[in-house]
């Protein structure tokens, strides 16, 4: 069973879903990035990270899965095989938090 956050509003319960999510796939997506030779993408993703404030975890969640969305259109060949395993599993992430994400 998920664990949940039991919240009371206005007179209803609501037991909110809570997603384990980890930031390690997107930190080793980075570095795997750069040893693509990504530095922009991978800039991109650690400036996500690092150097926005965010309202919302979800917020970056998505703007992360967005972010991987793109490079992937936009880079097919010049991903690794080691890229593409943690591209599958931050989507899985994003996927926690968005469900209908999409590919």
């Amino acid at each position: 069973m998920k664990e949940g956050i039991i919240s009371f509003l206005s007179g209803c319960l609501y037991i909110i879903m809570t997603a384990s999510i980890s930031d390690e796939p997107f930190k080793n997506l980075i570095i795997s990035l750069r040893n693509d030779g990504l530095l922009k993408e991978a800039d991109q993703l650690h400036d996500l990270i690092q150097h926005v404030a965010w309202t919302a975890g979800s917020e970056l969640i998505g703007e992360l899965g967005l972010a991987i969305r793109k490079m992937k259109k936009d880079h097919p060949a010049g991903l690794s095989d080691d890229s593409r395993k943690l591209i599958r599993e931050c989507m899985k992430m994003v996927r926690r938090v968005w469900p209908d994400f999409p590919e």
